[in-house]
């Protein structure tokens, strides 16, 4: 072949087309058996990201002797491929034609064991290393301990690591990425250590990169942030993948400041940036952000991915920005991603949350294959919005489905039966959980029951179910039976209320909700200056109170509202409008202001000053100002609606003849015509006196004797 033709071969293999057409040139010219020739043409096909595999092993078949350089191509991009044991094969058919293997033989079959996991064959190939003696290659040697660590034998990489004097940074990256992988942190740090301390050795940016990772998983915000620097005095910060690794460090590490001036000032940016920073945001509460970030994205044109429309799904549905979910369909259904479990199940959460449950439905009926996290998304949230019948019915739809319930499927069936006063239903479904599905409940379970219970004002049957649980009842569980009794009165059971009230506190003395709750049934028995004690204890022991916060969102946007707030640009609309509720309302006539609830409400609103600005009925009235007559509002609380404005809300629903959907901290409230559909918390299960009624009598000696639980201490 002369020159000129080599040249021109050399530049021409740079597309599929243009290979086609060496390769016609080749055989029209009688050059394609020369080695040298055929040899550019599977370089190209067999390791370029444009090139092809398939194509690649056609012309390999048409070879009539192979080269060294040619097999080692062809087992190179199989071992990089998505059908790794195409290379064993190779390396096998290799052998059998008696052609010998050299140090990049073995190395690029080796890399195709750690990819399947085979340390069976990765084994065979250290004997024939150690025969034909390349085990000193430290190419050979990095691919020895990566098959080794990714075959999960951590003690062979680490005994060839440490048996070798032969390591450059690629050795050093392999093992420390090993154990990294492998979630050995701290044995990471220490070879990390080692490496700094080995002078002819330098960390690089792979070295970095391995460290920052598990810098994120333990939490060492001072060794990543030394990383940082080090990365930056090196120039490392023009490596993306580095970057964004370190943006995910700081999130993970809680230091969000760091991670938005590195995003701010990185000059390129991809999908897995983006996915860094909205995903930090996110798992750090900063839903609005995350969601104006994602604004930010849709400006500068990149394309999202089912990963970053996961995280954004997940910020509408905490925050009940169900315009912008809307548009986030949208975009799923525009752009053509790909649907899979996850991204569908986050569409019917984020649906759920946002009180759609009509939308909600409709996408889960669309999913084809729908498995146990599905089923209990969908449970859950018609549980979480009152429709307690209907989350039953998809249990059983899940059984005819053959899809196996798990332990998180009996929380969501158990709270549907709480929130819809579904007693005896409930008690049997915690029977069926251990004796027919043998799940062992857990202490969500336990607390459901509780709940269940107390709804039905069997506040001493809650008790002893307490006392009898085989497992140590926690805070938790002690404070649903706290907010249980508040809700029947305290009036009988004081002394019960009182003690509770004193055992949480012991058991949580940093949670401000547990003082709130005792301060609770001390003002519930007028024992003023007792509730007021309380709160001066819980101030004077630095406990912090949880600010109440309300968000409602209007024409794609989010509104933050807190008690008495006067930040809007609409503010003097907001205050007029509350004005005009409540001219309407004491017309109606049908509202009195329930005062009895400021002390103890006071403590779960930041700067609260009266019932009249509480932040759930500010951001009604920019709902009401802002949204046409008859169209429904949604809003979103932190903190557990209160019960003055409980009764607010509902009359405004019929004044306004308006549906107004509320979720606070535990489940939805749907407001329409003066009624809500949690019944008033326990008003409508209101039975006199402590006995069991009839009805549930039967139920209830079901759970007593099926539960087996241990007697009383």
């Amino acid at each position: 072949m002369n020159k000129v033709s080599m040249n021109w071969l050399k530049t021409q293999c740079t597309s599929i087309m243009k290979t086609k057409q060496a390769h016609a040139y080749l055989l029209r010219n009688q050059f394609f058996q020369e080695n040298f020739a055929s040899s550019k043409l599977i370089s190209f096909l067999a390791l370029s990201q444009s090139g092809n595999l398939s194509y690649a092993q056609k012309i390999f078949n048409q070879i009539e002797n192979p080269d060294m350089f040619i097999w080692n191509t062809m087992i190179r991009g199989y071992s990089r491929s998505p059908y790794p044991l195409e290379s064993i094969s190779l390396y096998s058919l290799m052998i059998q034609s008696c052609v010998v293997p050299d140090n990049f033989t073995y190395t690029f079959t080796l890399t195709a064991c750690a990819q399947l996991k085979e340390a069976k064959f990765g084994k065979r190939l250290h004997c024939e290393i150690i025969k034909n003696g390349f085990q000193l290659d430290v190419y050979v040697l990095n691919s020895l301990i990566q098959m080794y660590a990714n075959s999960g034998s951590f003690e062979s990489a680490r005994m060839l690591f440490d048996e070798n004097s032969a390591r450059d940074v690629v050795t050093w990256n392999v093992i420390i990425g090993a154990h990294v992988s492998g979630r050995f942190y701290e044995e990471a740090f220490d070879l990390f250590k080692k490496m700094r301390e080995t002078k002819s050795i330098e960390p690089d940016e792979v070295t970095v990169l391995n460290m920052v990772c598990a810098c994120a998983h333990t939490g060492n915000l001072e060794q990543g942030g030394i990383l940082h620097s080090y990365s930056q005095e090196k120039g490392f910060e023009k490596n993306i993948h580095l970057c964004n690794a370190i943006i995910d460090m700081y999130y993970k590490c809680g230091d969000l400041g760091s991670a938005q001036i590195l995003f701010g000032s990185m000059i390129e940016r991809d999908i897995l940036t983006w996915t860094s920073m909205i995903s930090g945001l996110v798992s750090a509460g900063y839903y609005r952000e995350s969601l104006v970030l994602f604004g930010q994205m849709q400006l500068e044109n990149i394309n999202p991915d089912g990963i970053i429309l996961v995280s954004v799904l997940s910020a509408c549905a905490h925050i009940g920005a169900l315009d912008q979910g809307k548009y986030i369909h949208l975009l799923i259904l525009r752009h053509k991603v790909k649907l899979d479990i996850v991204l569908e199940t986050a569409l019917v959460d984020m649906y759920c949350k946002c009180g759609s449950m009509d939308l909600a439905l409709q996408v889960f009926r669309k999913i084809k294959t729908k498995n146990a996290f599905t089923w209990n998304t969908i449970i859950g949230g018609l549980a979480m919005n009152g429709h307690g019948l209907e989350a039953l019915t998809c249990f059983e739809e899940m059984k005819r489905e053959e899809v196996i319930p798990d332990d998180v499927t009996f929380i969501g069936l158990l709270s549907a039966c709480g929130h819809t006063g579904l007693i005896d239903k409930g008690l049997e479904i915690f029977r069926l959980m251990k004796e027919v599905y043998d799940i062992q409940p857990r202490m969500e379970h336990y607390g459901c029951m509780v709940n269940l219970l107390c709804r039905a004002k069997l506040v001493e049957d809650a008790l002893d179910f307490i006392k009898k649980m085989p497992i140590k009842p926690n805070e938790v569980v002690w404070a649903t039976l706290l907010l249980g009794v508040n809700r029947v009165g305290t009036g009988g059971h004081f002394e019960l209320a009182e003690k509770v009230g004193k055992r949480v506190i012991d058991m949580e003395p940093d949670s401000c909700g547990r003082y709130v709750s005792l301060s609770n049934v001390y003002a519930g028995a007028n024992q003023w200056d007792v509730a007021l004690k309380i709160r001066k204890d819980m101030k004077a022991r630095g406990i912090d109170k949880i600010p109440g916060y309300s968000w409602i969102e209007v024409n794609g946007l989010i509104h933050q509202f807190v008690a008495g707030d006067k930040s809007h640009l609409r503010t003097k609309e907001i205050y007029m409008m509350m004005e005009e509720m409540r001219r309407r309302i004491r017309l109606a006539g049908g509202y009195l202001s329930g005062t009895g609830d400021v002390l103890f409400d006071i403590e779960e609103e930041e700067k609260e000053n009266s019932l009249n600005f509480h932040s759930e009925k500010l951001a009604i009235a920019l709902g009401l100002i802002s949204t046409s007559p008859g169209s429904p509002i949604r809003i979103v609380k932190n903190l557990r609606v209160c019960n003055d404005c409980h009764s607010f809300i509902k009359i405004i629903s019929k004044v306004f003849g308006r549906q107004i959907i509320a979720r606070d901290r535990s489940r939805f409230h749907h407001f329409n015509q003066g009624s809500c559909s949690c019944m008033d918390f326990c008003a409508a299960l209101s039975y006199k006196g402590n006995t069991i009624p009839l009805e549930l009598q039967s139920a209830v000696e079901i759970l007593r004797t099926a539960t087996k639980m241990r007697p009383s201490d």
